[in-house]
C-alpha cells in the first residue's frame, strides 16, 4: 500500500499560488527599481540644468533663454514630483506583494506540515503492521519448535 496524501491537490494549488506570488513580488520590485532609476536620472538632469542656468546668469543671459530654461526646470520638477508619487505607490505595491507572498508561503507550509504529519502516521502504521507480521512469524516458529519438541 502506497502513501497517498488526501490534500495533495490542495498542496499543489498552494505551491502554484506561492510561485505566482513570488513572480508578482519580483515584478513589483523590478517596477520599483525602474522608477527609482528614472527618478535618479531626472534629478541628475534637473541639477545639471539648474547649474547651467546659474552659470549663464552669472555670465549674462537673454530673457527669452532665461524664461525657456525656467519653464524647462519647472517641467522637470513636475516630472520628478510625478515620479516620486509613482515611487511611493510602487513601494506600497511591493509591500503588499511581500505580504501576499508571506501569506502564500505560510499557507503552503501549513499544508506541507499536514502532509508530513500524515506521512509519519502512515509510516507508524506500516511499521506496526510489519512488527505484527514479524511477531506472528516468530510466534509460529516458536509454536512449531515447541510442537516438534513435544513429539
Amino acid at each position: 500500500m502506497r502513501f497517498r496524501f488526501r490534500l495533495e491537490t490542495l498542496l499543489r494549488v498552494r505551491k502554484r499560488m506561492e510561485e505566482v506570488a513570488e513572480m508578482e513580488f519580483s515584478a513589483a520590485l523590478s517596477r520599483q527599481k525602474a522608477i527609482e532609476e528614472e527618478l535618479k536620472k531626472n534629478i541628475r538632469a534637473l541639477r545639471k540644468e539648474k547649474m547651467e542656468l546659474r552659470k549663464k546668469m552669472e555670465d549674462g543671459i537673454m530673457s527669452a533663454d532665461f524664461n525657456f530654461r525656467c519653464q524647462l526646470i519647472a517641467q522637470m520638477e513636475q516630472k520628478c514630483k510625478a515620479l516620486d508619487k509613482r515611487l511611493k505607490q510602487a513601494r506600497l505595491d511591493v509591500a503588499q506583494a511581500r505580504g501576499q507572498l508571506h501569506q502564500r508561503h505560510m499557507d503552503t507550509e501549513l499544508v506541507s506540515g499536514l502532509k508530513e504529519r500524515d506521512l509519519k502516521r502512515y509510516l507508524r502504521e506500516v511499521d506496526a503492521k510489519l512488527q505484527k507480521e514479524l511477531d506472528d512469524l516468530v510466534s509460529l516458529g516458536r509454536a512449531k519448535r515447541l510442537r516438534d519438541r513435544n513429539r
